[in-house]
């Protein structure tokens, strides 16, 4: 709850810092028959700006695999959101892909924000051993998608599957 509430606050610059970090590493857990748990194991990331062990990921061994196996076996073969699974569904409604179109467009204007651009870069280099220039071309290149997809796109893309 913590980590979530500061992320979406973009005026606090120091969150990278205060919510994970060498001090206070995060813990991922895995989701399993709709419960998130933890392991025995862990396997530690370090911080690629630093070098400090900030992420702790569960590992799940051959004999902790089988409720993953069921629950896997339970979930649909495909997201009940592809239109060309559920045609009657989505072609009859334009008005789906004018929300997806809106959601693409709202999403390109924040990745343009340099407040909102600059805090994806941050996050990326938490994760990934790239400069700052890299990172921020790692957003760039995600906006200039999205704002190209908000168009026509996402009817385009749905036309092609079926």
């Amino acid at each position: 709850k913590r980590l979530i509430s500061s992320l979406l606050d973009l005026n606090n610059v120091q969150i990278f810092d205060e919510v994970i970090s060498g001090a206070h590493p995060a813990e991922v857990q895995s989701f399993v028959q709709g419960k998130w748990i933890g392991s025995s194991n862990y396997n530690t990331l370090l911080d690629p700006l630093n070098g400090e062990p900030f992420i702790k990921v569960s590992e799940v061994d051959e004999s902790g695999v089988q409720p993953f196996v069921e629950s896997l076996s339970q979930c649909p073969k495909h997201g009940l959101h592809i239109p060309f699974k559920s045609p009657e569904r989505y072609f009859k409604s334009p008005e789906r892909y004018l929300l997806y179109c809106d959601i693409s467009t709202k999403a390109a204007h924040m990745l343009a924000l340099p407040k909102v651009s600059d805090f994806f870069t941050r996050l990326i280099q938490r994760v990934a051993p790239k400069s700052y220039q890299q990172a921020a071309g790692e957003v760039f290149v995600t906006r200039k998608f999205l704002d190209n997809f908000c168009g026509d796109q996402v009817m385009q893309c749905s036309k092609k599957s079926v």
